[in-house]
Order: C-alpha cells, then structure tokens, then sequence
C-alpha cells in the first residue's frame, strides 16, 4: 500500500473513533447540564473526573467504557434540588460499598441469580425508556432532530464509507459555535472535601438506597453481558468483579474532588459501540475532550456544553434506544424467557423504575422454575 492509501486508512479509523467517542454524549451532556445547572456542581470537577474516568477504564478495560452519571440517583438529586454536598457523599458511600461487593465475592454470587431472561428484559426496558426520554429532548428543537435524522440515515444506508455520528458531529458543532457564549476562559477552583458522618448518612438513605439495585442490574451485570454480545473476546476484562471495583474507585475520587456520582451503563457501551467504537481509543478521545472542557472552558461549560443541539441528542438517544433494545431477538425462540423479558421491560418502563421491573422477573422465573420442578416430583 502506498503513503496515500496508508493515510487514508488511518484517517478513516481515526474518524471512526471519533464517531464512536460520541456515542452517549446524549445520556452524559443533559444530566451533566441539569447537575450543573440545578444542584450547582462545579463544572471542572464535574468533566474533569469524568474525563479521567473516561480514560482509566479504557486503559483497563482494552474497549471504550461508557461514563454517565448515576441515572436514579441524579434524578432525584435533580428533582429536589439538593446540594452537590449530599450527592457528593451519596457517590463516596456508593464507592465503598461497590468495592465491598466486589472483594468478598458478593457481586460475584449475586450476579449467578440473574437469568438471561432478565437481563435482556433490562436491556429492552432501559432501551424504551431512552426512546422515550429522546422525546424530550427533541420535541423542543424538532427541525434540527428531523434534519439530524435524515442526516443519521443517508449516512447508515447510502454514505456507508462515512461514520455515521461524523456529519452529526459537524453539524452539532457549528450550531453550538453559534449559540455558545466563552464568557471566561480557565478551569473553576476544585475544592476538595471530605464530608462529614451526618452527610453520609443523608446521602445513603436518600440517594444510594434507591439506586443500589439498579446500579448492580443494569451497570454491572447487564453491562458484563453487552459487552460479551458486543465485543466478544475483546470484552474479557469485564466482569462482575472488575467493572464496580471500576466504579467504585472512581465515585470515591469523585465525590471528594467534587465530581458528580458515576457509572458504567450497558445502554453507554452500546451506543459506543454502534457509532464506531472498536476499541479504547475512542474512549481516550472522549477523556480529552472532556478534560479540556474542564480545564478550558470551566467557568463557560454551562453555556459549551448546553449549546449542543437538543435535537441531536434525542436522534442519538432513540437511536441507542432502539439498537439495546435488539438484544431481545436471541431469546425469542423461547416463550418463557419473552414472557419473564417482557415483563421486566413493560414494568420498569411503565413504572419509570428498572429496579421494580427486575425484581419482579426475578420472582416470576424462580416461581416457575419452582413450579416446573414440583410437577416433575
């Protein structure tokens, strides 16, 4: 192969990466936004140590793993307005006990009760409830979705040479450049803390308490299993040993710098995944941008970052919606596992609350197994 063709291989993989870095940024930019902007989180502290977070569990991981913000417990964070404090603490007291689970094997064990049945019922539910979400999100800025749309489609079915997350990519940045104002440039000051036993407490009963399940169904055991769908051999790294030993060192960092609660989230690895990510490199692109958001634009990462088209952030949320919600079809030969899936799903979604969802699966598939078992004696 000669230079020209060798370049441009590798600006085609580079692009790719770029597309595939991108991924999730409609799950991560809005709670980041609503933390910011509503709970009154340092911005620097907040990317800065998802940025970090970005770039250690691609390095250990050998794929790129999603970064979010903890979904339940940034929801009622959000909704009441509590102090970042609080949330703090939350993040710190979800850390330990994340790391406990793992080191006594406890993660382990757990994850064997949950059946594939379940699994993917967490899986085809979350996917609903991204669709639904990305509704929000566009409804307000519905030309730029349509126009994001069709520019997602053309790239998937006609443009095949052309990661499909770049053209968005193009067209995001040149609308934020218009609507973004650079007020003041440089990182805001990190204040790091310790919180005191009171705000821990408060913050296990409020936050940690309603986020445990769902941090454990959908962020380590449905997350282990995605990746083993997605990526195969190149996934052995996770485990349902190592992914909260993952989160929980990154919450305990975060929560005393002055970052916002983390998780890996299977629907994240997806949507990597899909838009382009082979491997850990689009993990290090995100980590940079992130990092220099915080560092860069600290003082200005309200109006950077809210500047991104809403419009664009639903296509690339019901988009990921839509693909999680595909893993279902490898259990369709099987009317029991639907049954028990679908249940999960159309519980979690309806009652807004994955948590409900899988642990009524849970009981339904070992009460019929129990049942199954009793007719044979």
């Amino acid at each position: 192969m000669n230079d020209s063709g060798k370049t441009s291989g590798s600006l085609r993989t580079f692009l790719w990466d770029v597309s595939g870095a991108f991924g999730d940024i409609g799950v991560l930019f809005p709670l980041a936004v609503a933390l910011i902007a509503k709970n009154h989180f340092n911005p620097t502290a907040l990317f800065l140590m998802a940025g970090i977070f970005y770039a250690a569990s691609a390095w250990y991981f050998r794929i790129t793993m999603p970064v979010q913000p903890l979904k339940a417990m940034a929801a009622i964070a959000i909704a009441t307005g509590m102090g970042y404090e609080v949330i703090n603490a939350a993040g710190i007291v979800m850390g330990i006990f994340l790391i406990f689970i793992a080191v006594t094997g406890l993660s382990a064990w757990l994850g064997k009760i949950f059946p594939v049945s379940v699994i993917r019922g967490i899986q085809l539910g979350l996917g609903a409830m991204l669709v639904r979400t990305s509704f929000g999100l566009m409804s307000p800025d519905i030309v730029v979705a349509i126009l994001a749309a069709a520019l997602l489609l053309v790239s998937m079915t006609v443009l095949k040479e052309i990661p499909p997350l770049i053209p968005l990519l193009v067209l995001g940045t040149v609308l934020s450049i218009k609507g973004a104002t650079f007020a003041v440039f440089g990182p805001v000051a990190l204040t790091p803390a310790v919180p005191d036993l009171n705000t821990l407490w408060t913050g296990f009963i409020i936050l940690v308490l309603p986020q445990i399940a769902l941090t454990f169904g959908n962020a380590v055991v449905a997350t282990s299993e995605t990746g083993r769908l997605l990526y195969g051999e190149k996934a052995g790294r996770l485990n349902l040993q190592s992914i909260p030993i993952s989160m929980g060192i990154a919450n305990i960092a975060s929560g005393i710098v002055g970052g916002a609660p983390m998780c890996h989230g299977c629907g994240g690895l997806t949507a990597h995944c899909k838009f382009g990510a082979s491997s850990e490199r689009s993990g290090y692109i995100m980590a940079i941008v992130l990092i220099l958001i915080a560092l860069m634009f600290g003082h200005s990462a309200l109006s950077v970052v809210s500047a991104f088209p809403s419009g664009i952030l639903g296509i690339l949320l019901c988009y990921v919606g839509i693909q999680h919600s595909l893993f279902m079809k490898d259990i369709l030969d099987d009317r029991k596992a639907v049954f028990v899936a679908m249940t999960v799903a159309v519980m979690g979604f309806w009652t807004n609350n994955l948590t409900i969802g899988f642990l009524l699966g849970l009981v339904i598939h070992y009460s019929l197994m129990a049942m199954k078992n009793t007719i044979r004696v």
